[in-house]
């Protein structure tokens, strides 16, 4: 949100408020998917599609443009890499609690009582 001067995502092109929405009597038609604007007193009206998902950039939210096999493929590959990063901590902490025990007998720990 652009909280300097409150008009909402940097990213949005367009934003219609309830208040622009009632000035101009339009209708959101959600049957016909579209945003209607009244032209005049005639009854004509001019109908604005509502763009769905896949027709909009990952940048504005949508999936235009998303490869879903690619992002799968990096995310098993960070999982992957997580799991090995974390079996390499516990065998070094198993190995650090051997070393530790074969010293002086004490398991590590210096002094008898």
């Amino acid at each position: 949100m652009d909280s300097e001067s409150g008009l909402g995502d940097k990213n949005m092109d367009c934003l219609f408020g309830l208040d622009m929405l009632k000035r101009h009597r339009c209708n959101i038609d959600l049957g016909k998917n579209a945003l209607i604007f009244p032209l005049g007193m005639t009854g004509e009206c001019m109908e604005a599609p509502f763009l769905h998902e896949k027709d909009l950039p990952t940048s504005k939210g949508g999936t235009l443009g998303f490869d879903a096999e690619r992002e799968n493929a990096e995310l098993e590959a960070r999982w992957e890499k997580m799991e090995t990063e974390e079996e390499d901590a516990q065998e070094t902490k198993k190995e650090e609690v051997k070393d530790g025990g074969d010293d002086n007998g004490s398991g590590g720990k210096e002094g008898g009582k």
